[in-house]
Formats: C-alpha cells, structure tokens, sequence
C-alpha cells in the first residue's frame, strides 16, 4: 500500500505553480482525457492530483487520488489503454488531520496541531504518451478553431436537413391540419 498526506500534495501544487508550461502540459492532458471521453465513466471526473507531473522522453505521468468508496470504473482505465496509456489502479492511505472539536483532538495542547488518521484511497497511475501532450501543445490554436468550425458546420446542417423535412414531407394531406380549420380553445366559465 502507498501512503500519501498532505506534504505531498502540497509539494505537487507548489511545482505546478511554478511555471506555466507545467500548467498548460497539464491542462492539455485534461484535454486529451476529455477527448477519450474518460469522465463520462463513473466518478473520474473527482480525481486529485497527488504526485506530477512527471515528464520524461516518451510518458507523462500522474497518480490521482480517489476516495475508497468512490473507486473510479476501471473501464473508464481500458478506455485509455486503446490510447497506448498505461493505467494502473492501487490501494493506498492517505493521512489525514481530523476534525478538531477539542483540546482531545491535539497532538499536543502546545502546538495545538491536529491529530492525523489514516483513510483509505486509490491511487490511479496514469502514464500518457508523450505525443499526446506535445502535439497539443503545438496545434491546440488550430484544434479548437477546427472543432468550432466543426460545431457550427454541423449545426447549421442540422438545421438545414430540418427545414427540409418539414418543407418537402408534412403537407395538409399527411396528418396536418390547416390553420384555418383550428378553432380557439373555449374559455372556463362560458357557455
């Protein structure tokens, strides 16, 4: 089992916070997830980072913590193996201060620092091609300037296909009543 506590990710934050290339590596990594399609499975989408990213020659790695009760569906993990992601899912501890009510729930009445306990977690690995991640980066301008010509293509289409549906197929012979022969509800109250 691997422990994580509160150190660690806050040594993870203060990394991020660094420099913003780390940033928007991670953002574009979010991005590649969001493509696959991964946070339409069951409780991805509440994932926190604890350890990355750790950037090498060809992987981008991160470990996410989940609560134990809310274990994030392993097919969400499949998902990304057909990406070429390495994905591996593992119980771990995470140490945590409990909530103080009293002096009972000090290390210490001097230091009056929180008592620390130990809940259970999993921490999902995710090990991503590097390529994801750079090609992104480079082209991401371009990516969504495609996807909103994309959008707006398609929905225009959309549109379009509609009105031509109700111009060609629905006339007063088909099941349509002419206006004219539609009569005005009656009002409660009259006779």
């Amino acid at each position: 089992m691997s422990n994580t506590d509160l150190d660690s990710i806050k040594k993870t934050l203060v990394g991020i916070s660094r420099g913003d290339t780390i940033l928007d590596t991670l953002l574009e990594f979010e991005r590649t997830l969001d493509n696959a399609e991964l946070f339409a499975y069951k409780n991805w989408i509440l994932g926190e980072l604890v350890e990355g990213p750790d950037i090498g020659r060809y992987w981008y790695k991160t470990v996410w913590m989940y609560p134990y009760n809310l274990m994030p569906d392993p097919n969400g993990g499949l998902r990304l193996t057909k990406l070429g992601a390495k994905v591996n899912f593992r119980k771990g501890k995470f140490k945590r201060p409990v909530k103080v009510r009293g002096p009972e729930d000090w290390v210490d009445p001097q230091s009056k620092r929180a008592k620390m306990i130990d809940s259970d977690v999993w921490l999902v690995t995710i090990e991503l091609p590097i390529r994801y991640i750079n090609r992104g980066m480079n082209e991401l301008d371009d990516v969504i300037q495609k996807d909103i010509e994309d959008t707006n293509s398609e929905l225009s289409s959309a549109y379009a296909d509609e009105t031509q549906d109700t111009d060609q197929g629905m006339g007063e012979d088909e099941g349509m009543m002419p206006t004219s022969d539609i009569e005005p509800p009656e009002e409660e109250g009259q006779v």
